[in-house]
């Protein structure tokens, strides 16, 4: 009987670790910011040069590996050994819309737009590139796909004149690029999470600036440029938004009377929670545009436990793990709880494939949202933050419909 007791306490230790093990690592994962960097999906396989375009830039045909393939060996200078061949890849390189591709330039980032898929082979695409920035790619330079498109400020990559400024948060200073209009209403952009950052907003941009209203796009902690939380963890709007409301009293000081917030997954949990602290003397606000918003931490970071194959126990171990290292259970922060008391217009963009955030909160917070208030845009392809690259035309055209409305009131 001993010895019996003694295996039981064993496999009972031995569970416990194990559990800890994976919790730790679940949550490490959901609160520690990733390095900004090119982060390698696969390989370019082939390119063969084309010409030039109407404005001089570079334009070659590049192949690249379907999505369950293999990734190819890289040989570019930062990503020398960071892609493995062994592993499938994920990338869905034949995915029509609008999409980037961001490859190695001896230890820089380069990047372009992708044009439709031309050639289709077993394991590859061909896609015309036109390069937007940096040396073209050449065969076995590393690469992924990118859903931002621009990758450096306004003015560089549209032509629109801007400040880069600083505003002073509640732990550091806040980046964030200010274009200012002759009015009294601003748009607020706010990027989504971990390697998200302002250039998540120049998509929508050239929309945003039409309006007419001045348009600041800033960022919060632990993110781009501006300074870390003194904890260096994501608290998924908990304290990121206190950064957001830093950025409300700077457009304060300088005249902005109404304000309208476009945000981007946690930029949307961002927003929402700022909006429960709303100061008094805060500029007005006139409606909120959220793109693929976070909606329930907890659920989001169990999901993409399991995704990867993590048991549910140990993924609900995890957030419990997470919730107490940011001092803050996560459920609490579900935006599902905070939907019937929104009193401003809202414009939601959410696509059903997305494999970050469940369509099935998305449409639960939409139905919790007031419906008078409420225009939703679910689309049926693309993955996180994708309605723009899938119908650009569309997703833009909603948004300045939306802007145009709200800034009358």
């Amino acid at each position: 009987m001993p010895v019996l007791w003694s295996l039981v306490a064993l496999l009972a230790l031995a569970l416990a670790a194990a559990t800890w093990f994976v919790a730790d690592r679940v949550a490490s994962g959901a609160l520690v910011p990733a390095p900004y960097g090119l982060q390698p999906e696969f390989v370019v396989l082939d390119v063969r040069a084309v010409g030039v375009d109407a404005d001089g830039r570079p334009v070659v045909d590049v192949r690249l590996p379907l999505a369950g393939g293999r990734r190819g060996s890289g040989t570019g200078a930062a990503g020398t050994g960071a892609v493995d061949a062994s592993v499938p890849q994920f990338a869905r390189v034949d995915a029509e819309g609008s999409y980037g591709l961001i490859w190695d330039d001896a230890g820089a980032i380069a990047y372009g737009r992708l044009g439709p898929v031309h050639h289709q082979g077993d394991a590859s695409v061909e896609r015309r590139l036109t390069v937007a920035h940096g040396e073209p790619p050449r065969a076995g330079v590393d690469a992924r796909l990118d859903v931002t498109l621009y990758r450096r400020d306004p003015e560089a990559d549209l032509g629109l004149a801007f400040e880069d400024v600083s505003i002073a948060g509640p732990v550091g200073a806040v980046a964030a690029w200010w274009l200012p209009a002759e009015s009294d209403a601003a748009v607020v952009m706010v990027h989504g999470r971990r390697r998200g950052d302002r250039s998540e907003a120049l998509r929508a941009l050239p929309t945003v600036v039409a309006s007419g209203a001045s348009v600041l796009v800033t960022s919060y902690r632990n993110h781009d440029r501006s300074d870390p939380s003194p904890d260096g963890l994501f608290h998924y709007g908990a304290s990121e938004a206190d950064d957001l409301l830093a950025a409300l009293s700077w457009l304060r000081e300088r005249g902005v009377r109404r304000v309208v917030l476009v945000t981007y997954s946690m930029g949307g949990a961002v927003a929402m929670l700022a909006r429960e602290r709303w100061p008094a003397d805060g500029p007005d606000l006139l409606g909120l545009a959220m793109d693929a918003p976070l909606i329930d931490p907890a659920e989001v970071i169990a999901h993409g436990a399991h995704r990867v194959g993590v048991p549910a126990p140990f993924a609900r171990a995890g957030v419990a793990l997470a919730s107490r290292r940011i001092g803050a259970p996560l459920a609490a922060l579900d935006l599902r709880l905070r939907a019937p008391t929104l009193d401003v217009p809202l414009l939601l963009y959410a696509t059903s494939a997305d494999g970050t955030i469940p369509i099935g909160l998305v449409d639960a917070f939409a139905a919790a949202v007031p419906a008078d208030l409420l225009t939703y845009r679910r689309l049926e392809v693309g993955d996180h933050v994708e309605a723009w690259n899938v119908d650009p035309e569309r997703y833009e055209a909603a948004l300045a419909a939306f802007l145009e409305g709200v800034l009358r009131r």
